[in-house]
């Protein structure tokens, strides 16, 4: 474990500081807490900014919130933080009925994030009523069946095979893992095959190239793919990864380091092609994350790890900046999530360097704004601070967890609390270890 250093120690207390806030602006009833904040909701066929209670999600609710609630409690031993924690969990729970019945099983906007949450958080507060009511929602989610449009990290099967999958290990439950492969099976189904590659309709545009990056795109449910196909040893999987790896590469510009968002309501650059966007949901951190698990998934692909440190590079410059590369430090889209992926690399590359640069932002970020007691700016357009975990206040705390302790505390921009190297019989992919699953790791 690296020592306590004084840097350390002022990210604690900021992560601290932020668990405060969201506990004093908590509003209860009845043993449940929630919030009140920014988010955005489609409207008209345009993503709005708007004032409203947080729901239960992962994304922008009260699940996230918790989470990040927990894993501080954990580290600061403040029991008003684990309190609130629980009373966040408590009113995510509330969603698991009303979710089951829509069939929504994805992880940041969808059952399988709302259980994997409170099975998590439930074991850092010591709570193991939270535990098994997050594993009875898992078993839930492993009862649904996959539907068309549910496809990417964010709403459908590609982010819910790697909680399904852990739940598998962690429980010791069939069910979980059998779920995990009849999603798995849906995506290689749904795939569309061209002379690039395999992609995948995430967004319903008939017409218009699918999508690259992580939330939507290519990169998330290659990532889903692969861990399955290492986990069940079935090569088809593993091979469906690639083809979507395959697709994404042939969109890849050079001149940028940076992969294209090919959304159609985008604005087109100077140059009439689809803009570059440096964030974890598009562009080139959020494919960073996936190659980096990939890299360890399949390190016989060298392709995999030079696309992975370029996009640590592009990632990197943007943080360079003495201003604020994306203007919000959010996780989504933000200073924030781009830094995390630095910490990912640091840690699997053993690149200590990119450490320093992510720590580097993250000093810049609290003298000028928490040092000042100054708004954080978050990753709503045009609107103030928000509570939740990925657009907001939840998620910034939650990276100056990770600040602190990168080793015990995994990303949250991953749906999986750990994933390990781990030899296997002739040279086959890596698997998922028990290691991530015992509760004194969590």
């Amino acid at each position: 474990e690296a020592p306590v250093t004084a840097e350390r120690e002022r990210f604690l207390n900021a992560a601290a500081a932020i668990g405060r806030r969201l506990c004093r602006d908590a509003v209860w009833h009845e043993g449940r807490c929630g919030w009140l904040g920014w988010a955005m909701e489609p409207h008209g066929g345009q993503w709005v900014s708007v004032y409203r209670a947080m729901g239960g999600l992962v994304y922008d609710g009260t699940a996230g919130i918790g989470l990040f609630l927990a894993r501080a409690a954990r580290l600061t031993g403040d029991p008003i933080i684990a309190a609130t924690a629980e009373g966040a969990l408590a009113q995510s729970l509330t969603a698991v009925e009303d979710l089951t019945q829509t069939g929504e099983y994805g992880y940041y906007s969808g059952l399988s994030g709302v259980a994997q949450c409170c099975i998590v958080a439930g074991w850092a507060l010591g709570r193991e009523d939270i535990v098994a009511r997050g594993r009875k929602a898992m078993m839930a989610c492993a009862r649904l069946p996959p539907k068309p449009q549910r496809l990417d990290i964010v709403n459908g099967s590609a982010g819910a095979i790697p909680t399904l999958l852990e739940a598998a290990e962690r429980f010791g439950e069939a069910d979980f893992a059998d779920a995990a492969v009849r999603h798995g099976a849906h995506l290689v189904a749904s795939a569309t095959r061209s002379d690039k590659g395999w992609s995948w309709d995430t967004l319903a545009m008939p017409d218009q190239p699918h999508l690259l990056g992580f939330a939507h795109g290519a990169s998330g449910i290659a990532y889903a793919l692969a861990l399955l196909g290492a986990s069940t040893g079935r090569s088809d999987f593993v091979d469906a990864a690639r083809e979507g790896i395959r697709y994404e590469r042939a969109y890849f510009r050079e001149t940028e380091g940076n992969w294209p968002d090919l959304r159609s309501f985008v604005q087109a650059g100077p140059t009439g092609e689809a803009p570059c966007m440096i964030a974890w949901c598009h562009g080139a951190p959020g494919v960073g994350f996936a190659r980096l698990i990939l890299h360890q998934l399949m390190p016989d692909d060298p392709s995999i790890l030079f696309e992975a440190e370029t996009a640590l590079r592009t990632t990197a410059a943007t943080l360079g900046q003495v201003s604020p590369g994306t203007g919000n430090f959010s996780l989504c889209h933000g200073d924030g999530g781009n830094a995390d992926l630095l910490l990912l690399g640091a840690d699997l590359l053993r690149r200590p360097e990119l450490r320093k640069e992510a720590e580097s932002a993250a000093i810049r970020a609290l003298d000028r704004f928490e040092d000042t007691r100054s708004p954080w700016p978050c990753g709503v357009p045009s609107a103030g601070e928000s509570p939740n975990l990925m657009l907001g206040l939840a998620g910034i705390g939650y990276f100056f967890l990770r600040l602190h302790d990168s080793a015990g505390i995994p990303t949250v921009l991953l749906p999986l609390a750990a994933v390990r190297k781990s030899a296997k019989s002739r040279g086959r992919a890596a698997a998922l270890e028990g290691d991530s699953i015992a509760p004194s790791k969590i």
